[in-house]
């Protein structure tokens, strides 16, 4: 999965760069075309590629993506808010037609019970819509980083936070299709994660990017890599935010931006089946 559906962090750089807002628009655009350009090149991306675009400056792209056939989704959430709160209501306006629905969650186990309480039940409303319609539901966790040694935290206390967390929604009958997840470089903390997902057996696990360098998203690759419900990845920033922002600034061409993220989402591509292929 390219998922381009990133929103506050585009208008933080826009004002930073003094570039007008209107134009995220046009990265949008060249995510598709560098999406499309992949797909003639890989049967990987033409079998399983699928997108994440949002609304609010991709609704015509994502249309586009759709009359391509394209697998695409659209996230439900207001970005950059906790508690967890709808984009626009009902949610459902910006699901239809959709291939799969996306909501982005942030969670500590210590934050206040009615913020935690109140997230779960916009969840549990919003696979009650999902089951309705049939569409997959797609839970993105962020766990947020508290003054924990950064080490440790990578390799034990996100993991078994992130595995605690999808206990308690199978407790609550919370059951995606797909759980979006931060990966680690802990084969013990995948395979901790890995265990948790595996108590149902529906759900699949995709490792989200972080705007993290290949090295680190290989490390994480490398510790998921074989494991039962690791079903790939869903990364963006890592893929379109440089070659993206050097077009906004204009030092990059909208041909040379599209082929510079087409080649980077395919060495995501071939690195995680070349893993796979590999693993026991």
């Amino acid at each position: 999965m390219l998922a381009s559906d990133h929103r506050w962090q585009w208008q933080e750089w826009c004002d930073k760069n003094a570039v007008a807002q209107d134009r995220i628009a046009d990265v949008k655009r060249l995510v598709l075309d560098a999406f499309l350009l992949a797909r003639d090149r890989s049967e990987e991306v033409r079998q399983f590629g699928a997108l994440l675009l949002d609304n609010q400056y991709a609704s015509g792209v994502m249309a586009d993506a759709m009359a391509r056939n394209i697998p695409v989704g659209a996230p439900v959430e207001k970005a950059g808010v906790f508690p967890l709160e709808w984009e626009r209501e009902p949610f459902h306006a910006l699901s239809r037609g959709s291939s799969f629905v996306k909501v982005l969650v942030r969670y500590r186990p210590e934050w206040p019970e009615s913020d935690r309480e109140g997230q779960w039940a916009k969840l549990l409303e919003l696979q009650a819509w999902c089951r309705r319609e049939r569409i997959p539901l797609l839970v993105e966790i962020i766990i947020m980083k508290a003054g924990e040694d950064e080490h440790d935290f990578e390799h034990r206390g996100r993991p078994a936070m992130l595995a605690g967390l999808i206990r308690e929604a199978y407790a609550r009958d919370l059951v995606p299709a797909i759980w979006k997840i931060e990966g680690t470089a802990s084969r013990e903390g995948a395979v901790a994660i890995d265990a948790a997902i595996r108590e149902r057996p529906e759900p699949r696990q995709l490792i989200l990017g972080k705007g993290a360098g290949p090295e680190a998203i290989a490390s994480w690759f490398d510790a998921a890599a074989g494991l039962a419900s690791t079903a790939g990845f869903a990364i963006g920033r890592s893929v379109f935010m440089e070659p993206g922002s050097d077009y906004l600034l204009g030092r990059r061409s909208a041909d040379a931006t599209r082929d510079a993220i087409a080649q980077r989402y395919l060495d995501f591509v071939n690195g995680w089946c070349a893993r796979e292929s590999a693993a026991p």
